[in-house]
């Protein structure tokens, strides 16, 4: 489909100004003007700002993928809430429907249009708060975040159905993954996009251009010169000299935080240092340090990292053990809030930790209000070497970081004489430490048995099991010897089983048997010995026994071939001997032994893990107030 583009003149400079696709009605003229294409063909000026530090890889004219559709890019609006800010790229596909791209600390997603659900409709929504459920087409959705957008500004060519200078948005999660974001520019106008996060090498982005980002300056009580350089994403910092912090407020400039009596302590990691870290090359922009509010008072320190495509990321470390976390978009839902635990793409993700923190020791510059300490609530849930943290508070709703464990030797290897290990004492949060999910070993266990019982059938399926004879044998009045031989025995298989089954009918006594069997062609033999006994009495009253008047043995790997049974049945001498015994041989027999030592052998591994991530899980939750394991002092 061929789009014509509409030209208008703008209202200020007369230069002509030009629409490339029907889908966009706000453009950004060379002059600075912002226009607003109306729903019939004018042009209406509009008094908002246009975005002077682009801060920014994607721009207008970018083309990228998505799904194998290619896509072009031809501006963004950009909006700014109470902490953070982010971009919504105005995207238009090769068969010319539109979307948006949505961009932000990293983090990039595909916003589809569709239609508002019902049940949101008007002012439903404003009623509802993060962390409430809301059934949406028989599907529960958990409202994450409501976001209040102070203003907001432009750059290029975009869409936009309402020009009002704020608005709200929502985001919703259900379980099963899907993510809904609406925009609310009044009860009347509620677009509703379908949200698919992706990532920056998945977009495959062409004509991006050099990230340019002067930042913010100003100067610290103290006389020391702040530049944040991340800012407007960065709306927090703390003075190395001083340690005074600052927040952006009210859209104007940095203000010092009153009350905050931070310490001086020293990052293990330099600020400004630089290394690549999971592939990505960040440079440590921020140092904080976090005190659990609880009779622990636990600290742990955290450095912020931030790449120009990528965005932040955070390296947590704890008594010498390191979390390397993200922000993510497509993250667990649980239907409780309170929950002990749920299952997230086929893992078990149990809570550690929960907990509020004080900001004791900072440096550096953090993406949004990272001192509004006293207001946010953390949950920890891990599978090692996985930790997905959830993060609430009243300014930016639910958000949550995915973490994992980070080696200190990639770590010093990434950053090399800018980091210094501090020493690791026990078993960290989600340090591997032969991990295994312990219900996972068990259904692996149960699974590798339920092969191996399959595998035996499939082979003793032909199984002949045929009856070669049946001797009763009777031994000599005076001797405690006998031999016999059974012969004509014919083996047609290439190799089989012989199982011999003997029933004597001993009475607190015993019979020994050797069977030997002889190939009549080549002479080559295969023996085997079985004993018999069987006693029993009564003591104290009460009767007792012991042992079997029967007895079996297998004779193995027979190949085929004509042969001789030769028996030497021994007995004991008492005043009444033993008379006789039965023998019956059975060919081609289903053999369980070599079955059971097969499961044998399998077991001894997960036996073995077993017990050893059960130590070394009772040691990792010793860490944890939610922890199952039976302290010593609980026995």
């Amino acid at each position: 489909m061929t789009v014509i583009p509409s030209t208008y003149q703008c209202t200020s400079c007369n230069n002509l100004v030009t629409f490339s696709s029907r889908h966009t009605s706000v453009a950004v003229c060379t002059c600075g003007t912002v226009l607003n294409k109306m729903a019939d063909g004018t042009i209406v000026p509009r008094p908002f700002p246009v975005i002077a530090k682009k801060a920014s890889v994607i721009a207008p004219g970018t083309m990228g993928q998505w799904k194998d559709k290619t896509f072009r890019v031809t501006g963004r609006f950009r909006t700014w809430t109470a902490e953070t800010v982010f971009s919504y790229w105005t995207i238009i596909f090769q068969d010319e429907t539109a979307a948006y791209l949505m961009e932000g600390y990293g983090m990039y997603a595909i916003l589809l249009p569709i239609a508002t659900p019902p049940e949101l409709a008007q002012d439903a929504i404003k009623q509802m708060a993060p962390g409430t459920n809301k059934l949406l087409n028989k599907e529960r959705y958990m409202l994450l975040r409501k976001d209040h957008c102070k203003k907001w500004d432009v750059e290029g060519e975009l869409f936009i159905p309402e020009c009002n200078s704020t608005f709200i948005t929502y985001d919703f999660s259900s379980p099963n993954g899907e993510i809904l974001h609406i925009i609310e520019y009044w009860s009347q106008v509620q677009p509703t996009f379908e949200v698919h996060y992706t990532d920056f090498t998945s977009l495959a982005l062409e004509y991006t251009r050099p990230y340019e980002n002067p930042g913010r300056e100003f100067k610290c009580t103290c006389g020391a010169a702040l530049h944040v350089a991340t800012f407007p994403y960065a709306q927090s910092c703390a003075c190395p000299k001083c340690h005074n912090s600052y927040v952006f407020e009210n859209d104007l400039e940095f203000i010092r935080q009153r009350g905050k009596n931070l310490k001086k302590m020293t990052p293990a990691i330099t600020l400004g240092a630089t290394g690549i870290i999971k592939g990505i090359f960040y440079k440590v922009i921020g140092f904080i340090v976090k005190e659990e509010r609880n009779q622990y008072q636990s600290q742990w320190r955290e450095y912020t990292l931030f790449n120009e495509q990528e965005g932040y990321a955070f390296l947590s470390e704890y008594d010498g053990h390191w979390i390397y976390l993200r922000e993510q978009g497509k993250t667990p839902t649980p239907e409780n809030r309170s929950t002990s635990g749920y299952n997230y793409d086929g893992d078990r993700f149990d809570l550690f930790n929960s907990y509020s923190f004080n900001i004791i020791s900072a440096q550096g510059e953090f993406p949004g209000n990272a001192f509004n300490d006293g207001k946010v609530k953390c949950w920890e849930f891990i599978s090692p070497p996985i930790m997905w943290n959830r993060e609430e508070s009243p300014e930016e709703g639910i958000v949550w970081f995915k973490g994992w464990h980070i080696d200190p030797d990639e770590l010093k290897e990434a950053l090399g004489d800018a980091i210094i290990r501090p020493t690791q004492i026990g078993i960290g949060a989600v340090q591997p430490n032969g991990y295994i999910d312990l219900m996972k070993l068990v259904r692996n266990t149960l699974i590798g048995i339920g092969v191996l019982i399959l595998l035996h059938l499939a082979i003793t399926s032909g199984s002949s099991e045929r009856e070669l004879f049946m001797r009763e044998i009777y031994f000599s009045d005076s001797s405690t010897v006998q031999t016999a031989v059974i012969n004509d025995i014919h083996l047609e298989k290439r190799k089989s089983n012989i199982l011999l089954d003997f029933y004597s009918p001993v009475q607190n006594t015993w019979m020994d048997i050797e069977a030997t069997l002889v190939d009549t062609k080549t002479g080559t033999e295969y023996s085997v010995n079985k004993g018999v006994e069987y006693y029993s009495g009564v003591e104290d009253g009460y009767s007792w026994s012991e042992g079997s008047q029967n007895g079996t043995v297998y004779i193995n790997e027979v190949p085929h071939g004509d042969y001789t049974l030769k028996l030497e049945a021994t007995r004991e001498t008492t005043y009444f001997p033993l008379k006789s015994y039965t023998i019956t041989g059975h060919y081609d027999v289903p053999n369980t032994r070599n079955l059971f030592i097969c499961i044998g052998l399998l077991l001894l591994w997960p036996i073995f893990k077993y017990f050893l991530t059960y130590f070394s899980e009772r040691q990792r939750w010793s860490n944890s107030p939610y922890s199952t394991f039976i302290t010593g002092e609980d026995e």
